[in-house]
């Protein structure tokens, strides 16, 4: 089975890197930036500081760029990300890096070769994965055809398949491969007793923290594994009789998770950092049912094949109740956990991309369901029906989510079955997007409030399409966009309103628009443009105007924006706020609002994460 699964791995590998062509140039992007950021950082730049990544990635980027991912922390950039997905990138960095050197190309650590190396990783580690979970399964008196089976519906049938393969250097597939190897480590250990399971255990389980700290919540169902409450105290007393064994098993463990604290000191000067500065979790408030079942990003929505672990649920409970309460418990407080995150849906993603770390477990509950199914009257053709069902599922939409068919964050009912199973090129990006989320309270922010009614002059908007009609929302005024005017009444904010801030800056926005024949707006954008002294464009961002097409017209509709955009700084001259329409059909406006949510700059050299 290992021969043919790194086979196939390497096979759709190169078809996928064939099927990208010039694309494969950003195969490092999004969030997986971050992660791979440590490599360029010490390698090329020679630092611990990431600044000059930071530069970089700007300069490679659009104008909207923010780098989310990297905070200012007394005059360094430090990375909010954990380095142990960049550690296991590291030795395809290393091959990249030696034929680039051989082939004259650029060592910058981004060039194709780089690129291509990342891609590598990633599916590399999709096979370790898969070939530590298949051991897993066997552990579990798997057969070897349903062990075949669950598998390949893991790697296709799920989110898994978007990122070992299209988001290669996000944190996912390293944290699916480290969990696969502790879970069957552990299994091992507690089948055998054999010491150097618990060695091997440790050191994952480091590793495991060393990519994504909350992910060590994995140590809460390591009783599961025992199989029966007899054996895990057996196990548990032979680990502590003698406290070598438990004492070298915590210095392995701390070995592999001292590289990050490590890293930190020889940054800043200091061990522990808390480097998601602005983001935490709201465990009084956790989106369960949203984080299972909306179409926003529902994990049984986007990922069908996983309500087969209720099967497993099930044989668990008639077989073993002390197996079934461990894996309902854990299961219970991972989902409690990580949908009490502040961004519950974690931002642009395929899916519930957080539960893919976790796979290695679900494995196990869909290969005994599905083994129990197999079994009885017509569970055959069932099982098999149910997979081609949801297995061409996940990879149409896959497919549409690379397209730019499925937004990345903002789905909802209507939007889903709008485009459901659509993948023609004029479904690509026409959906609006919801109003970026923030962890902190806006109370807390000092706003700055901007509102026209069209109806009278104003110091700060300008008066574009702006004209008397008896169909306004309110009053007798609105603006009128078309094909002579492509632009809004834009508020224009000078270097007198324009006080330094700390931190991002929030800006919200809302604007009454009116079609006067279908989707009239629906390429219409809202504009944040900001310019510095000397007359340079320093960041612009668009949001769309409408959510989805339809057919409505002559109805006044709200459309709400909400973005994160940079802190004002002492160059900055000018930030506009506008619609604009390039399309240049008629559609209406009215009463427009926009608002800034900002915090006075302090005197402090910069903010600690």
């Amino acid at each position: 089975m290992r021969t043919l699964l790194v086979s196939a791995i390497l096979l759709i590998f190169i078809c996928i890197q064939l099927i990208r062509g010039a694309d494969g140039k950003q195969i490092i992007d999004g969030d997986g930036s971050g992660y791979y950021a440590y490599l360029t950082t010490v390698f090329v730049y020679k630092t611990t500081d990431f600044t000059k990544v930071y530069e970089y990635e700007k300069s490679r980027r659009g104008l909207d760029y923010m780098g989310h991912y990297f905070h200012d922390y007394h005059g360094k950039k430090v990375n909010k990300y954990y380095l142990g997905s960049a550690l296991l990138m590291l030795p395809f960095f290393l091959m990249a890096w030696l034929y680039s050197l051989i082939a004259f190309l650029p060592l910058d650590g981004y060039n194709i070769i780089f690129q291509y190396a990342a891609a590598l990783a990633g599916a590399a580690y999709l096979a370790v994965g898969l070939i530590f979970t298949n051991k897993l399964l066997k552990s579990f008196g798997i057969s070897n055809g349903m062990s075949l089976l669950v598998i390949l519906a893991l790697m296709f049938g799920t989110n898994l398949f978007f990122y070992a393969f299209l988001h290669p250097t996000h944190s996912h597939i390293y944290s699916f491969a480290a969990v696969s190897v502790l879970l069957y480590v552990v299994r091992m250990y507690f089948n055998t007793g054999k010491q150097r399971y618990i060695w091997f255990s440790a050191i994952a389980l480091g590793l495991v923290g060393l990519i994504r700290p909350t992910n060590l919540v994995i140590f809460a169902v390591i009783p599961f594994f025992a199989g029966r409450a007899e054996v895990f105290w057996l196990r548990f007393r032979e680990l502590f009789s003698k406290p070598s064994r438990w004492i070298f098993a915590i210095a392995l463990f701390f070995l592999v998770f001292f590289i990050q604290l490590l890293f930190n000191y020889i940054q800043t000067g200091e061990l522990i950092l808390y480097t998601y500065r602005n983001e935490g979790f709201h465990f009084l408030e956790p989106a369960i049912f949203s984080f299972l079942f909306s179409y926003r990003k529902g994990f049984f929505v986007y990922t069908p094949l996983m309500l087969l672990t209720f099967s497993g649920l099930v044989v668990l409970f008639r077989s073993s109740r002390y197996q079934f309460y461990w894996i309902t418990g854990f299961l219970l407080l991972l989902i409690y956990m990580l949908s009490s995150w502040w961004n519950w849906f974690f931002g642009d993603s395929f899916g519930m991309r957080s539960m893919i770390d976790f796979y290695p477990l679900l494995a196990v509950l869909i290969a005994l369901g599905c083994t129990s199914i197999w079994k009885i009257t017509g569970g055959k053709i069932f099982l098999i029906l149910f997979l081609l069902l949801v297995v061409p599922l996940n990879l149409i939409q896959v497919y549409q989510y690379q397209r730019g068919i499925l937004h990345p964050d903002s789905m909802d009912k209507d939007k889903y079955w709008h485009v459901f199973l659509k993948t023609a090129d004029r479904y690509r990006n026409i959906f609006g997007g919801y109003p970026e989320p923030i962890f902190s309270s806006l109370n807390t922010y000092k706003t700055l409030d901007f509102f026209t009614d069209m109806e009278s002059p104003s110091g700060v908007w300008t008066n574009n399409g702006i004209e008397i009609s008896g169909e306004s929302y309110s009053g007798m005024r609105m603006a009128k966009l078309g094909p002579s005017v492509e632009f809004s009444p834009t508020l224009v904010l000078k270097t007198d309103l324009l006080r330094p801030t700390t931190g991002s800056i929030y800006v919200s926005s809302n604007v009454m628009y009116r079609e006067l024949s279908p989707n009239a707006a629906g390429k219409a954008l809202l504009v944040y443009a900001a310019t510095n002294k000397q007359n340079q464009l320093m960041f612009y961002k668009t949001l769309k105007l409408k959510q989805l097409p339809d057919e409505q017209t002559n109805r006044w509709r709200n459309a709400s924006f909400g973005m994160k955009v940079p802190a004002w700084t002492d160059d900055l001259a000018q930030v506009k706020v506008y619609i604009w329409n390039p399309d240049k059909q008629a559609f209406q406006l009215d009463d427009f609002s926009v608002s800034f949510y900002l915090k006075p700059k302090t005197n402090q050299p910069d903010e600690t994460p």
